[in-house]
Parts: C-alpha cells; structure tokens; sequence
C-alpha cells in the first residue's frame, strides 16, 4: 500500500482550509514524522545485526567449547592450556585457599587445572547459553556443572593468528551461598 504524500497533504489542506503557509509547515511536520517512523523501524535492525555473531566464528567458538569440555573430563590439563593465549586470566569467584582468585598467565592456569583433576572434581556438562561480539572478540556466557558442583562462566575469546584462544574468564560458583555486603 502506498500513500500519495501530496494527495494526503492536499486532502488535509481542503477538509481544515488551511492557508498556504499552513500547508507548508504541515508537510515538513508530516515529513519529519514520517523520517523519524523509518528511522524507528531501522534502528531496531540495525542493533540486532551488531549483537549477531557470524555463523562461522559462531562454529569456531563452539568447537572450541565442546573441546574444552572434552579435555577436561580427559584430565587433559596440556590440552586446556592450548586454548588460552600466553597472558590469559582466569578468575574464579571462591577464596584462593579453594583454587578460586586469580590465576595469571597460561602456566598458571594449566597448574590450576591439573590442582582440580588431582580432587577427581567430576564429568563436566558445559551448556553454551550466548555468545557475544565485543568489538574483534567474542563473549562466551555458559552454564557449567562439574560433579556436584554448578556454576556459570564468562569467556573473552581474541584472534590468535587464525585461531581463537580464551583472553580471560570468570567463573562464578552457584553452590557457595552470597555472602552480605561489608
């Protein structure tokens, strides 16, 4: 359906008798209305495509993911280690005396997984809840079961020559109860 704007202009102009002047600020109104209405329907659009991760990256993450998931039931901690970049980050929300905090750097994160597999922690189940573009990265949001244990994780996914590796994670413990503000 397609609507004459000068026939919509010139039938409002008759019914209201308006003068000339009149006529003309009611079809810049009525222009401007009907630019901000296209603008509005756009915008929408357009935001979704910039949340959209390519469906080739998108497939290159989840490889990713599924191999993680399967080094770690391997008690693979080599394996785990290849997928982070040399100056990756992990962050676990638990105190450090639990193997929580901080570890800094590759090494770091490889020690810290094979301090897990001496504790024979479970299988882990990894399901992929969103991913994310931020800029020329990727976030991984996932839930993670491991034994007993449940919890959710954040990952920062960089290009790494023509792979992806993991920049830095934080892992968030759902069984350990929040503890008030100080």
């Amino acid at each position: 359906m397609s609507i004459r704007y000068d026939a919509l202009i010139g039938f409002i102009t008759e019914v209201s008798g308006v003068s000339n002047r009149q006529e003309k600020t009611m079809k810049t109104l009525l222009l401007l209305a009907l630019v901000w209405l296209a603008i509005g329907f756009m915008v929408p659009t357009f935001a979704q495509e910039q949340n959209t991760v390519f469906p080739q990256v998108r497939q290159q993450i989840e490889a990713l993911f599924m191999q993680f998931q399967e080094a770690y039931n391997k008690r693979d901690a080599a394996a785990i280690g290849a997928q982070w970049t040399q100056d990756a980050i992990e962050i676990r929300s638990w105190a450090a005396a639990d193997r929580g905090g901080l570890a800094s750097g590759r090494q770091a994160i490889e020690k810290r997984f094979e301090a897990d597999f001496a504790t024979n922690p479970g299988k882990m189940v990894n399901k992929l809840v969103q991913l994310y573009p931020i800029g020329n990265a990727i976030c991984e949001i996932a839930d993670t079961d491991v034994g007993e244990w449940k919890g959710q994780t954040v990952k920062i996914y960089v290009r790494v020559g023509d792979t992806w590796k993991i920049r830095m994670t934080y892992v968030d413990d759902y069984t350990t109860p929040l503890r008030p503000l100080e």
